[in-house]
């Protein structure tokens, strides 16, 4: 499997975020049970781990059929995560490590973090 590349769309600062995959190989759904993914924001790519932001996702067992055996994946940053972001383009790519701990990219490119305009609730 290689890498596919593609920008995602505008996310906001300060939101909680949730991004949808289904995993794919030869166009079959791809059995992620196991896996952990990461999803890393990076203003340069030469930054060091963890970068703006970092997190790490496993796929649910907790549904019949579960979301992992057909291929379904949700990264979520929470805003406490996001808050912190300056706005700005930023790198990013999606990383996973199946069972036996092999390490494959499967997303490299750009998302939009935007200002948000409400700064605080009460």
């Amino acid at each position: 499997m290689s890498y596919t590349q593609r920008d995602l769309s505008p996310l906001v600062r300060g939101d909680d975020w949730t991004l949808k995959l289904v995993l794919t190989s030869d166009s079959s759904v791809l059995d992620i049970t196991g896996y952990t993914f990461w999803f890393t924001l990076k203003s340069n790519v030469e930054d060091a781990d963890p970068g703006a932001l970092q997190v790490t996702a496993t796929p649910s067992t907790a549904t019949s059929p579960t979301e992992a055996s057909q291929g379904i994946l949700y990264i979520n940053a929470s805003k406490t995560l996001t808050d912190g972001l300056a706005p700005g383009t930023y790198n990013y790519d999606v990383q996973q490590i199946d069972g036996s701990n092999k390490v494959q990219t499967l997303l490299i490119g750009k998302v939009k973090v935007v200002k948000d305009i409400t700064r605080s609730i009460s």
